[in-house]
């Protein structure tokens, strides 16, 4: 009878405990535009596997790749409303709700230093008293930081200058990028990277903005291209690109974990921002190569005379946007943009001086 009360109680308590480590366990969903093959996929993997770890095996990742769960331009809504947990949240196609985030995305936001740019956004978003009123009306939280690499001009044929641009269709992001390219005599118009592969194929637009390289590559619009035009004013290998995007946390779903979970997520942040954009660094080298090989596409810097027509346009295209801002509610942008620019400053400063991104 003792061993058979014995057993009893062991089972119990196995029991109980495997319960227990059932209800510890969480899996939180992860929505994203890009496909699991290939960098995105490997650096996304790699933040889900130190999450795991750090958390003892207590958080679980459950990626839905190339927007099987939630379309890229729904990220906020779905994150909003429980549909995914974790999205990436592209400022640009939310411009009601995430105004002062957008300014980040302004033209030359950044040089060829992509971690300081990265660390500057993370900055900016937790610490700027504008930004953080908005996130908190959001709910959302950044976990995972994205920089697009410079915003390049992809065409069929190399251009002997801005000039025959003008007129052309292109594709573009949206925020202060419509303004330049008007400003420059193009006729941008707004579209999400999933879309531009057909709308080139297929001539629905004469060129692609804001191509950037990295996710260029993971859509395949080396296949639709021939050349890239840098449009980069002296000094810069660019004109800047996309900061103002992440994959972002339901603020009422980190608020749901332990709080030494939501202190470890909060301190991966900085390190997965570090590799993210030093290996973009590197990877952009790579693409350069293989496209230039494999497909034969040319790459242009801008002539002197159009680098300062890019400056022009850029500062013209800022400005109008933060007045497009300022009058729909958004006061304080200015300000915003201003802090980022400092914090990006000191980290270039801080990295030239260390001689390292750390």
């Amino acid at each position: 009878m003792k061993r058979t009360l014995m057993k009893i109680c062991i089972a119990a308590g196995i029991g109980l405990t495997m319960a227990g480590a059932a209800i510890a366990q969480v899996t939180l969903k992860v929505a994203t535009p890009t496909p699991e093959r290939g960098w995105f996929g490997d650096i996304h993997k790699w933040w889900a596997q130190e999450v795991e770890k750090r958390s003892n095996g207590e958080i679980k990742i459950q990626f839905f790749w190339a927007n099987s769960l939630v379309k890229w331009q729904d990220c906020l809504p779905a994150l909003q409303s429980g549909i995914t947990d974790l999205c990436w949240v592209s400022s640009s196609y939310h411009p009601a709700n995430l105004a002062n985030y957008m300014v980040l995305d302004n033209l030359m936001n950044f040089g060829d230093d992509y971690v300081a740019a990265v660390k500057a956004a993370i900055d900016t978003v937790e610490q700027q008293p504008d930004m953080v009123a908005e996130m908190k009306r959001a709910d959302i939280v950044k976990m995972m930081s994205h920089i697009s690499g410079h915003g390049p001009i992809g065409t069929k044929r190399p251009l002997k200058s801005l000039d025959e641009m003008k007129g052309k269709t292109l594709r573009t992001y949206g925020g202060a990028r419509t303004e330049f390219y008007k400003d420059l005599g193009m006729n941008p118009i707004f579209m999400t990277f999933p879309e531009m592969y057909n709308a080139m194929d297929r001539g629905t637009v004469d060129a692609l903005g804001e191509n950037v390289l990295m996710l260029a590559n993971s859509f395949k619009l080396n296949e639709v291209i021939g050349n890239v035009y840098m449009a980069n004013p002296t000094g810069a290998n660019g004109n800047g690109g996309v900061v103002g995007s992440a994959i972002f946390i339901r603020g009422e779903r980190l608020r749901t974990l332990k709080p030494e979970h939501q202190k470890m997520l909060r301190d991966l942040r900085s390190e997965y921002a570090i590799r993210y954009a030093s290996s973009l660094m590197e990877m952009e080298k790579t693409i350069r190569a293989d496209w230039a090989a494999k497909n034969k596409i040319t790459f242009q810097t801008s002539s002197p005379a159009d680098a300062q027509r890019i400056l022009k346009s850029a500062n013209v295209a800022n400005e109008i946007f933060f007045k497009t801002q300022e009058a729909a509610g958004a006061k304080n942008v200015r300000a915003v943009w201003d802090y980022y620019l400092k914090a990006r400053k000191r980290y270039e400063d801080q990295h030239k001086k260390n001689g390292n991104y750390n």
